[in-house]
């Protein structure tokens, strides 16, 4: 899309650098902010000088991406985050990466894990792509625990490689969980604690001490601490499938 209209924030008149959004916006910015920030940026060094006929650089991000994005590129308060949008954050959280804006990445990792169990495939496909191994084996967890959480969700969401994973994960998951409960349903006294297991979206967190006090440490160490890439298989009492 061809510029239509310049930034509000980022309108400096001295700006030496200019930047096009995905939709039309022109950001004004300093050269050497964006470099002291990010190696990345660094590149665009010849851009819009004079003797350049005022280049534009064009991104792939939107203005209210690049609007936060820019943000920690220069002297002043972080943005506020808690009020945006999460699919404006999670494209802050991907540009922050990709540019290896250094400021702003720890801030967006944080972010994503506090958005895992709200947006647990968004997570997963972040963190995945970015090399964040915990994170990746907590959203992959709480994609269990979701009802929005299918398979065709998951499909349009995830990177294919992602997604031919979380089938065999989701596989695993499902498997573990009936061998569970099917185990549990062979003890009376157990019932109780089963049938609450079942009114709940992660029982093994929630009841995790009197599941253990029950006899299955071990299974509900295992669907916890389950990875997207690893299994444990260790057993004991009443783990051992009878």
């Amino acid at each position: 899309m061809e510029p239509t209209r310049i930034s509000i924030r980022f309108c400096a008149l001295d700006s030496d650098l200019t930047i096009a959004s995905s939709d039309g916006v022109l950001f004004k910015v300093h050269h050497k902010n964006l470099e002291v920030h990010s190696d990345v940026f660094a590149s665009a060094e010849g851009a819009t000088r004079p003797e350049n006929g005022d280049e534009i650089v064009y991104l792939s991000e939107t203005s209210d991406v690049l609007d936060l994005l820019f943000q920690y590129m220069y002297r002043q308060p972080q943005p506020e985050l808690k009020d945006v949008e999460f699919s404006t954050f999670a494209g802050l959280a991907e540009a922050a990466e990709k540019y290896v804006v250094y400021s702003a990445l720890g801030w967006c990792r944080m972010k994503m894990e506090e958005s895992a169990t709200t947006h647990p495939l968004q997570v997963l496909d972040y963190a995945v792509k970015h090399g964040h191994v915990d994170l990746a084996n907590e959203s992959a967890q709480q994609s269990m625990l979701s009802s929005v959480c299918g398979v065709a969700e998951a499909m349009d969401i995830l990177e294919p490689s992602t997604f031919k994973k979380w089938i065999l994960f989701q596989e695993r998951w499902n498997k573990e969980k009936l061998e569970f409960f099917s185990i549990m349903v062979r003890y009376p006294e157990d019932i109780p604690l089963l049938q609450k297991c079942f009114a709940v979206p992660n029982p093994f967190r929630t009841f995790r001490k009197e599941l253990e006090e029950a006899g299955y440490r071990n299974r509900t160490s295992r669907m916890i601490t389950m990875k997207f890439i690893a299994e444990d298989t260790n057993c004991d009492s009443k783990d051992v499938d009878i």
